[in-house]
């Protein structure tokens, strides 16, 4: 969008979380104290009522990037104080919002129309907002960067399309203003990234930035479990605890093996290949990524406990699960088959 010369560009307030090191982001309209927030974290609800009070901000919008998995979004409970609509992917598919965007969609702030893009790969329904030659890219575009792609239905060739097909086709002086940055970075410009960017810049193959991307071997977030869930119902009304289930251990597992009940299922959510070499007796084998195609015979126990070889694809799973709508499942997390065995426990080949 072209700013006119009597138009004054809207105004950004850059806010951080340090335990999740995320960036807020709050814009206002100079000229009509119009205002949106973008990214917000529960546990600053009061530091941002406070600045959009006192910079007299009528808050229209909160905007959301994506679905979270490291921060609960303080965007319902803003909502209740401000009057302020949710505002999303249609992509995401969350519960309670009131406005879903698609591509291209704008939705206007005083003078001013930001700009919706969709740039799926750190998730489904990631959603980058364009306005007044600035894009707010959440996890998808990071100073030297980008978004991981190993959870929440995320997909490394969508990624790559986002950023090279989208985002990079902006105007080189475009400022980026990325979800997080773990290194005291604030802002970088589409230019910068082309060039600088490990992952993706200086024109980097889709098959090299795929490669990039299997390797990372990142840890899981600490919040998944909690936040994932929460964000889907915009960080209200939300019980942690029908969520919350890890370091479950083998040896609490074991117990649960003894009782042999009907209505309790194991699974193990390794490849096929690793199933057959050695698995717990009993357990069933739903190899990780495609728990949904088995989302209504899930859907007929009372609890499940879910395990793989270190816990991180279990964590996953049970997150995937989470947001399909199941509260019967227990993470076997920090542990998986090789300490069942360790402990000389049966197994199964």
């Amino acid at each position: 969008m072209l700013i006119t010369s009597t138009q004054r560009p809207l105004y950004v307030k850059q806010l951080f979380d340090r335990d999740s090191c995320t960036y807020t982001y709050l814009l206002g309209d100079p000229k009509t104290h119009e205002g949106a927030i973008i990214d917000a974290v529960k546990e600053h609800l009061q530091r941002d009522l406070q600045y959009i009070e006192e910079l007299g901000i009528e808050l229209l919008y909160i905007f959301e990037t994506h679905i979270h998995a490291d921060h609960i979004t303080s965007a319902g409970l803003i909502r209740q104080k401000t009057g302020a609509q949710i505002v999303y992917s249609q992509a995401a598919a969350v519960k309670s919002i009131d406005i879903g965007l698609k591509e291209g969609d704008e939705l206007p702030i005083g003078g001013h129309h930001i700009r919706a893009i969709n740039t799926p790969g750190h998730t489904h329904g990631c959603m980058s907002f364009y306005v007044d030659g600035m894009v707010f890219t959440g996890d998808c575009l990071l100073i030297r960067g980008c978004g991981r792609t190993d959870f929440q239905e995320g997909n490394s060739g969508d990624l790559y399309n986002s950023i090279t097909e989208k985002l990079f086709s902006l105007a080189d002086e475009t400022v980026i203003y990325p979800g997080h940055d773990y290194n005291g970075k604030t802002s970088s410009t589409i230019a910068e990234e082309k060039q600088w960017n490990p992952r993706v810049g200086q024109k980097k193959s889709f098959d090299d930035f795929l490669q990039i991307m299997s390797n990372l071997n990142l840890d899981i977030p600490k919040k998944i479990n909690e936040a994932v869930p929460a964000n889907t119902n915009c960080g209200i009304n939300f019980n942690p605890d029908a969520y919350i289930h890890n370091d479950f251990s083998m040896n609490a597992l074991y117990s649960v093996w003894l009782k042999e009940n009907s209505n309790t299922l194991i699974i193990d959510n390794r490849t096929k290949e690793e199933y057959s070499e050695g698995h717990i007796p009993r357990s069933h084998n739903i190899p990780f990524g495609t728990e949904s195609q088995h989302l209504e015979e899930l859907k007929g126990f009372n609890h499940i406990y879910i395990y793989c070889h270190s816990g991180r694809r279990a964590q996953t799973a049970l997150t995937n699960l989470s947001i399909m709508g199941l509260d019967n499942i227990t993470c076997v997390s920090h542990s998986g088959l090789p300490e069942w065995i360790a402990m000389k426990y049966p197994i199964e080949r």
